[in-house]
């Protein structure tokens, strides 16, 4: 199994109308027994990092007559094939999906916003109003009548009253008829008779004790989605699981390093490490979950995070149960910068949830296989198969909206320093190159020399790939991408660019045989040349180093025991990607350990064809 019977999902839907203030009587749907109505709770939550989760709800109710219980618990995303009904007693004949029609009618105070409102708030009051106009008369009079017919019409979405406002899910379509009023004249009963007024040319309105809130008459029209489900045996309690996966919640990891220089003790044998080339030493790594949910509510549910990413090959086709016709990732919407976009954040989210191996190596190291790792006993358990690993954290309340951060994984590994030099000696593909009088021209392409660590995963867990921030203390060093790394595994981190170690390399051109080989009817010429390299260590201790050299041609010989990798051809080896395929792509590799103050000094004798 990939996960335990408690290692999988969770989730509250909640679906909210009008404020406690009001009063609404319901009209049942005949037939309809609330008896039959699913009761559902949350089983688990199980997040993954691309933005999808999975959930189980469990559910209790008695069938109605016709052997069906129901929920409207119905989501408003799940992709294809992944929704699915499991009966613990008895067996589901069917289950449909569809849209149920109800109404809801009640009564609310709203405060009057115009004249029209404040004369039916106080028909039958004596007032004084003037009139616009060129005399601007004073009128007296008791008001009578509005002139109006009142009609329940929708109301406008932006119209609150008492800061109410509606909220509509997917799960919920509705629609509330306010009772208005459609006029624009009242009668005032004057001394001299009845005065018919239009509201709008009323400029001030006096009423002793004047009211100022009407009551309003509201009717809600509902449609909302409903699962039903046949069992097929009337008035029997049954029991079933809901079960489905859909997009709306993830997690980030994120790692913090400590690095110290004390050194560290391996238990049992040295693998893999080369602890011997370079003493290591002890690093402090703390891992914790930062999980976002834009999907809804989640109230003290056990989380489930896992490492890895599964394959679902219909991720963008939502599930016909569910009544929708796109499946709705809210977390693009609601966290762009997260979900990254085509420009320059794309690479990085997709690196951060996708299971990126280290670009170093990834050697079994022996030594402490249980590792330490802090809070998995208590906290969480960790549990791993088929090539997902979970980590099951307590139940915890998140709701929708909200952010949380969570400690995973604390423990001591070992790390050692690693100074790499990448170069590569690019050659010109002409016989002479254009303004120079050389013969074969040198462009370095690169002289910094990176320092970097070697992380040694000495735990019992992997870990996933994530931000990285390397520490001394609360001294910030480097951030970088700590890539997928399982355990015994080696994970190499670049820190910054060596300002001790300076490098330098020198090509000379040793011979030239003209028309040496013909080769697809064009005569070529092969030229010898060395590469000389310098690395020089200013440092106040001895630092092991790496240098990788890439040329194109082939390699004759090679000094300090470096080691030849003989590839096809490269046109990046040559200037203005030139070159002929009649060439290798050569890589030598040296490793070293410089002393203070001394200089490494490789080298190497090559040859290549440039065409006549």
């Amino acid at each position: 199994m990939m996960f335990g019977r408690s290692t999988l999902f969770a989730v509250v839907l909640m679906t909210l109308f009008f404020s406690e203030d009001l009063s609404y009587a319901e009209n049942v749907i005949p037939g309809v027994s609330r008896n039959s109505e699913l009761d559902l709770t949350t089983e688990n939550v199980v997040i993954f990092k691309d933005g999808y989760f999975l959930i189980v709800k469990k559910g209790i109710a008695t069938t109605d007559g016709d052997g069906k219980v129901f929920t409207n618990e119905v989501p408003d995303s799940a992709i294809l094939g992944s929704f699915w009904a499991i009966a613990q007693q008895g067996e589901i004949n069917s289950m449909v999906a569809g849209w149920e029609a109800s109404e809801t009618e009640g009564k609310r105070e709203i405060n009057c916003t115009t004249v029209m409102d404040i004369v039916m708030a106080n028909l039958g009051a004596s007032c004084s109003l003037r009139i616009r106009g060129e005399k601007s008369e004073v009128v007296k009079g008791v008001l009578l009548e509005v002139l109006a017919n009142r009609e329940l019409v929708p109301e406008k979405k932006n119209r609150t009253a008492h800061g109410q406002h509606e909220i509509v899910s997917g799960a919920v379509e509705s629609e509330v008829l306010v009772d208005t009023i459609l006029g624009t004249h009242f009668l005032l009963r004057t001394e001299t008779g009845d005065m018919m007024i239009a509201a709008d040319s009323v400029s001030n309105l006096t009423v002793e004790g004047m009211k100022t809130t009407i009551e309003q008459d509201v009717k809600k029209l509902n449609r909302e989605k409903r699962l039903t489900f046949d069992f097929g045996m009337a008035n029997t309690e049954i029991e079933l699981s809901l079960m489905y996966f859909c997009p709306g919640i993830r997690w980030l990891p994120t790692y913090r390093l400590n690095l110290t220089d004390k050194p560290f003790v391996f238990k049992g044998e040295d693998s893999g490490i080369e602890a011997k080339r370079a003493a290591a030493k002890t690093a402090e790594i703390l891992m914790q979950g930062e999980i976002i949910n834009d999907s809804e509510d989640l109230i003290d549910v056990p989380l489930h995070v896992v490492v890895g990413v599964p394959n679902f090959r219909f991720k963008a086709s939502p599930s016909p149960m569910v009544l929708e016709a796109s499946l709705k990732n809210v977390i693009p919407e609601a966290a762009p910068q997260v979900m990254g976009n085509q420009f320059d954040n794309a690479m990085f989210s997709n690196a951060l949830y996708s299971q990126t191996t280290s670009d170093f190596r990834s050697s079994r190291a022996a030594g402490n296989s249980e590792g330490v790792v802090d809070g998995l006993s208590a906290d969480l358990t960790a549990s791993g198969g088929n090539d997902l690993f979970v980590y099951e954290l307590k139940p915890m309340s998140l709701k929708k909206g909200e952010r949380a951060s969570v400690r995973i994984l604390k423990s001591e590994v070992a790390y050692r320093d690693i100074y790499t030099w990448n170069v590569t000696v690019q050659h010109s593909p002409y016989q002479f190159a254009p303004g120079h009088n050389r013969r074969s021209p040198l462009v370095a392409s690169d002289s910094e020399v990176w320092h970097q660590i070697d992380l040694i995963n000495d735990t019992n867990v992997p870990w996933t790939t994530g931000a990285a921030m390397l520490v001394d203390g609360f001294q910030p060093l480097a951030q970088e991408l700590l890539t997928y790394t399982s355990p015994g595994g080696i994970c190499r981190l670049p820190m910054t660019v060596s300002v001790d170690l300076k490098a330098k390399v020198d090509d000379q051109e040793t011979g030239r045989e003209l028309n040496a080989i013909k080769w697809r009817n064009s005569n070529y010429s092969l030229v010898k040349g060395q590469i000389s390299a310098e690395l020089a260590n200013n440092k106040e201790s001895e630092v092991p180093v790496e240098v990788s050299l890439r040329f194109g041609g082939k390699a004759n010989t090679v000094s300090n025991e470096g080691t030849i990798k003989l590839e096809g051809f490269n046109p990046n080896d040559w200037s203005n990607q030139g070159g002929d395929p009649i060439n290798n792509s050569t890589v030598i590799n040296w490793t070293a350990l410089v002393a203070p103050g001394e200089c490494f000094k490789p080298t190497l004798e090559y040859e290549f064809y440039l065409r006549n």
